[in-house]
C-alpha cells in the first residue's frame, strides 16, 4: 500500500498488514504525526493524484527543461496505538546531499571571469615591471638585456655618438675620441669598449675603459683617450661601443 504524508506529500510503500483499520504514523521526512485510516487516505490520495495530473499537464504544455531528480527511498516509522509518546517529539532522517550540475551557461561565464582575472593579473605584473624597470636593472643588471629586447628601456648609449682618432707610435697605439650627446635630454654614459681590428674586421685586442663623465648634457661633448701597448702590426681599425653589462 502507498501511504502519503498529508503535510509534505512524501510517499511510502507500507505492508498492508502493518496498518490494519487505522494506525498513528510519523513521517520520516518532516516529522508530522497523523492518524491513518482508509477513508482519510482515500481522500488525500485523490487530492494528490488530481494535483499531480494538473502539474503533469502544465509540464507537457511547457518547453522541456532537463532536470536531474535523485531517487530516494525513505522508511516509514510506525507507532502502535499503545506505544509511549516520544519524549523529544518527532524526529527526521538526514537527507542525502545531492550534487547539482551547473548549467553550461554558468560554467562558460565562470570560465570567462577566470580568464579576465588572469589577463588583469598579467597586465598588472607587466605594468609593475615597467614602472620599476630602473630600480630592477640597478639591482639586477642581468635584466637589462631583457628590458632592452622588449623595448621597455632604451639601449645603453642611446642618443650618444662616438668618434675616434687612432695615432700609432713606435711602441703603442693611442686612441683619442669624443662622445657627443645628440639627444634633447641628459644621457648617462656607460663604460666604453675599445676594440682593435685587422683588415678583415677580426678582433685583435679589447679594452674596457670608464667614461670621461657619468652624465652628458644635451649637445655637450666629452673627450676620452686610451692606448694599446705593442699592438699587432695588422691592427688597422678601431671600434668603440658601449658596455651593456
Amino acid at each position: 500500500m502507498i501511504v502519503t504524508c498529508p503535510a509534505c506529500d512524501t510517499r511510502y510503500v507500507v505492508d498492508d498488514s502493518a496498518l490494519g483499520a487505522g494506525r498513528r504514523l510519523r513521517c520520516a521526512s518532516c516529522g508530522n504525526i497523523w492518524r491513518y485510516s482508509l477513508e482519510a487516505a482515500a481522500i488525500h490520495e485523490a487530492i494528490f493524484e488530481a494535483t499531480a495530473a494538473a502539474e503533469a499537464a502544465a509540464v507537457a504544455t511547457a518547453a522541456p527543461v532537463p532536470t536531474a531528480v535523485p531517487s530516494q527511498v525513505e522508511q516509514l516509522r510506525t507507532e502502535s496505538r499503545d506505544a509511549q509518546p516520544h519524549p523529544a517529539g518527532p524526529s527526521t532522517l538526514q537527507r542525502p546531499s545531492v550534487a547539482v550540475d551547473l548549467p553550461a551557461a554558468t560554467r562558460r561565464r565562470s570560465a570567462r571571469l577566470r580568464g579576465i582575472g588572469l589577463i588583469t593579473l598579467a597586465i598588472g605584473i607587466v605594468f609593475a615591471l615597467y614602472a620599476a624597470r630602473n630600480p630592477i636593472v640597478a639591482l639586477w643588471p642581468a635584466a637589462a638585456p631583457v628590458y632592452t629586447t622588449l623595448r621597455l628601456i632604451e639601449p645603453p648609449g642611446a642618443g650618444l655618438e662616438v668618434t675616434v682618432t687612432p695615432t700609432r707610435t713606435s711602441d703603442s697605439l693611442v686612441i683619442n675620441g669624443s662622445v657627443v650627446n645628440g639627444a634633447a635630454v641628459p644621457r648617462r654614459i656607460p663604460q666604453l669598449r675599445v676594440t682593435l681590428r685587422d683588415g678583415n674586421n677580426t678582433n685583435l685586442d679589447v679594452k674596457i675603459i670608464d667614461p670621461p663623465v657619468q652624465t652628458l648634457a644635451p649637445g655637450a661633448t666629452a673627450r676620452f683617450n686610451t692606448s694599446f701597448d705593442h699592438p699587432s702590426i695588422t691592427a688597422t681599425g678601431v671600434a668603440v661601443t658601449f658596455v651593456t653589462q
